[in-house]
């Protein structure tokens, strides 16, 4: 059985502009529709019935009659009133109060309106014969043919309307009709059968036409979220490859594509080790290696805060964005989190090996940056220590031995030299704390009023010594690569002459 919400949408369908619901309910079952000629056949309506008002009977709509006329159909239990009406002319309030009271709809139909199109297309949606099936068809496949419809639920609330009845997505109830939603989908579209052979065919292939359109609205979601992602994975790239010049010029787009660059960040870098040995060809690595990103991402989504991935040839770049510094908590929970994206990485294909190196919580644009550096040394040690499908955190405790093992290159020995050579005619003991106080500076992330509480010292000496230390050794402060650099020295240099 119709209802009148359902009945009114299709009369509109055929006359937009020119059918409004004046006041009442219109989730009232119709099962009947009668035009009425004389206000006394509205004693022999049925309940639940729609009646229509003659031509004739218009001019009773502003005056005490028309209150009689709806009390008639109180009494009889009606559903609604249709008169035809301008939309200027007015009904009688003490009508529209008793039809609120009463539960009966109110509808205006436009005189302009041919009344007997009009009956004929209440008759046929108040039924649930083939006729009915074959309009309300029409109406859904001319709603369809308009491709207004953003999501599947909006499609599926706008076909259940026309329909006069409930289409759901998911696992069909008893005896429903029902089709597969998607050549990729488990869940079916279905509804309940109208009883008619005839009637359900018709409706079946009906759910046919929705389903292929629920099919192309999923596709077009898939594909607007993979541009979204492609896009603003190539920008996130750029900006951990690019110098703090560069990245001024490519912060604007980020924030178009919604990197909170502003904020607090972590970036994981995950490197598959083996993609040509597990897949066999440059093709199947290539499609591996963008399923393997998009995994990260669905997987990392499950903890809060923004996520964001971006790929080339070798690397997978993971960032994870808040507003705020994380806490011991959160951090934690990043941790937990980065695990579990990884096995599910590792275990996407038999044999693959990953490497991955998380960096710390850093803010900003150049924070960022530092983070990716952090977590390009983390799957540094990773490789070194042969640490495949587990995530290797930079401020870990093996990151005592990565910079051991860092330091340990001649080339990085010769850089640091060079970096301290202006201090290195100092007295040790100067030269020790100079090294000290910048550190402590760095591991502080730049805060004075920190770093004076850590060393004991007042805060406008600690900006006094962090200033001149910058000076002498030749460090823009405001290059993330160099200040970088001479943090990983001080803390190798500390690490390096501590006693045994």
């Amino acid at each position: 059985m119709s209802t009148l919400e359902s009945v009114v949408d299709q009369l509109a369908l055929r006359h937009p502009g020119q059918v409004e619901v004046l006041t009442g309910p219109t989730q009232r079952p119709v099962a009947d529709v009668r035009l009425v000629e004389d206000t006394r056949q509205v004693d022999s309506a049925p309940a639940d019935a729609l009646l229509v008002l003659d031509r004739g009977l218009a001019e009773l709509a502003g005056d005490y009659r028309f209150d009689v006329v709806v009390r008639r159909a109180a009494a009889r239990e009606v559903t609604a009133l249709v008169v035809l009406l301008p939309a200027a002319a007015k009904i009688s309030l003490t009508a529209m109060a008793l039809a609120r009271r009463a539960d009966i709809a109110l509808v205006r139909l436009s005189p302009d309106v041919d009344l007997t199109d009009a009956v004929g297309t209440l008759v046929r949606q108040a039924a649930d014969r083939l006729s009915v099936t074959v309009d309300r068809a029409r109406a859904v496949c001319d709603a369809i043919d308009g491709r207004s419809f953003g999501t599947v639920g909006e499609l599926l609330e706008r076909v259940g309307l026309l329909l006069g009845r409930t289409v759901e997505l998911g696992v069909p109830a008893g005896d429903a009709l029902a089709v597969p939603a998607g050549p990729e989908r488990s869940d079916q579209l279905w509804t309940d059968r109208p009883g008619d052979p005839d009637a359900d065919a018709l409706l079946e292939m009906m759910l046919w036409r929705v389903a292929a359109e629920t099919t192309r609205l999923a596709a077009e979601r898939t594909r607007a979220e993979e541009v979204s992602r492609r896009s603003t994975g190539e920008v996130l790239v750029q900006l951990v490859e690019a110098d703090r010049s560069q990245r001024a010029a490519i912060a604007p787009s980020a924030r178009r594509l919604g990197i909170p660059v502003d904020g607090w960040h972590v970036v994981a870098r995950i490197e598959p080790d083996n993609l040509l040995e597990v897949t066999g060809g440059d093709l199947a690595a290539f499609e591996l290696r963008d399923e393997l990103a998009a995994l990260a991402l669905r997987t990392a989504r499950s903890l809060p805060g923004t996520w964001h991935v971006g790929h080339d040839p070798a690397v997978l770049l993971l960032l994870w964005t808040a507003e705020t510094a994380p806490g011991p908590e959160e951090h934690a929970r990043l941790r937990r989190q980065l695990d579990f994206v990884t096995k599910a990485l590792s275990g996407r294909a038999t044999g693959l090996r990953i490497f991955c190196g998380a960096g710390t919580a850093r803010p900003g644009i150049a924070g960022l940056a530092s983070s990716a550096t952090e977590a390009r040394l983390a799957v540094s040690s990773a490789r070194f220590r042969r640490r495949s499908n587990v995530p290797v955190h930079f401020d870990a405790v093996g990151m005592r031995a990565t910079l051991l093992e860092w330091y340990g290159s001649p080339t990085v020995q010769q850089s640091i030299d060079r970096l301290f050579a202006p201090i290195a005619d100092l007295p040790p003991a100067k030269r020790q704390a100079m090294i000290d106080t910048v550190g402590t500076y760095l591991d502080l992330h730049g805060s004075a009023a920190r770093t004076a509480e850590a060393l004991h010292l007042h805060r406008n000496a600690i900006r006094y010594r962090v200033q001149r230390a910058f000076e002498i050794l030749g460090i823009d402060e405001d290059d993330v690569d160099q200040r970088l650099f001479l943090h990983l020295s001080c803390r190798a240099q500390r690490l390096i002459d501590e006693p045994d």
